[in-house]
């Protein structure tokens, strides 16, 4: 699981923590039926149609930030970062610099920045413009806190995204990323889930959604109740693009922590089949076997 200090002393509770978000949820209706069919055609790798659909929705939502993020991870996908950068570059100008035209330009630079780390920075700089030019873009807020998130600097990310959920609670995107400092860095699972169940409810499509309310179940230590949403990960992600692969091997782990041998080298196939040359699930299938013929009826493996 691959994510300001005076923002966590006031928010200390899961009820503070999710009503500033959510209270205002009708001011931007979410397009599901029309992410799920974008979505769909991105995880089956059909990135050319995936770039038509989540650009459709953009346009229609221009503060759609997850929509507009896997268009551009769709172009990496591709290989043309370049092309799509310097595509936004000449909307950008075209279109003047207002608020939703840099905080464009912000994310694609943020594309770019996974490439070349000095590109955060400018990265920073159009998102800081486009705050001055509409400082109720939310999508600006969300490109700072991604920002900073792949910084590392993780209180500066939680307060953009609480900034960004303030102006529109239906960022996905910032909901995500928010749900995984909780979970991750903070060790909060209980309020992770919450925000998660938020996202699943808002986007039942969203594989990384079940796999990271599987992942807060688990630690929870409700094994039970993670399966289902990991399982659903899976199905949602089939070749591992984001989190199936991740999904299937965190599935595979209960199983086996469990004691279900059976059941757990079976999503291992599973997870094998993603991704072949894993080392990490052929060690967990070669324990799971040794264990299988072995007296032992359960393993503790952490």
């Amino acid at each position: 699981m691959n994510v300001n200090k005076w923002l966590c002393a006031a928010i200390t509770t899961t009820s503070l923590f999710l009503t500033p978000y959510f209270a205002q949820a009708e001011q931007y209706p979410q397009q599901a039926e029309d992410m799920s069919e974008a979505l769909e055609s991105f995880y089956s790798g059909d990135w050319d149609e995936s770039i038509r659909l989540f650009e459709a929705v953009s346009a229609r939502d221009p503060q759609n930030t997850l929509a507009l993020a896997y268009v551009l991870d769709a172009y990496y996908r591709k290989k043309d970062v370049d092309g799509i950068v310097s595509q936004i570059e000449t909307e950008t100008a075209s279109a003047g610099e207002t608020g939703e035209s840099l905080s464009r330009l912000g994310m694609a630079y943020f594309l770019r920045g996974k490439l070349l780390a000095n590109v955060l920075d400018e990265a920073l700089t159009e998102f800081r413009s486009a705050i001055e030019n509409d400082p109720e873009n939310s999508m600006a807020y969300t490109g700072m806190g991604l920002v900073y998130f792949q910084k590392r600097m993780m209180p500066r990310a939680k307060g953009f995204f609480v900034r960004a959920l303030r102006q529109n609670p239906h960022d996905v995107m910032a909901m995500d990323r928010l749900g995984n400092i909780l979970l991750v860095d903070e060790k909060k699972p209980a309020e992770a889930k919450e925000i998660y169940q938020r996202i699943i409810e808002e986007l039942p499509t969203y594989p990384d959604g079940h796999y990271f309310m599987g992942s807060a179940l688990y630690d929870l230590g409700q094994t039970e109740e993670a399966i289902p949403y990991l399982k659903r990960c899976a199905e949602l992600d089939p070749h591992g693009y984001t989190q199936g692969f991740d999904a299937l091997t965190l599935c595979g782990d209960i199983y086996l922590k469990d004691g279900k041998f059976e059941e757990a080298l079976a999503i291992y196939e599973e997870a094998k089949k993603v991704r072949p040359d894993s080392t990490y699930v052929d060690y967990k299938m070669k324990l799971a076997k040794e264990k299988k013929t072995s007296p032992a009826t359960k393993v503790n493996d952490d």
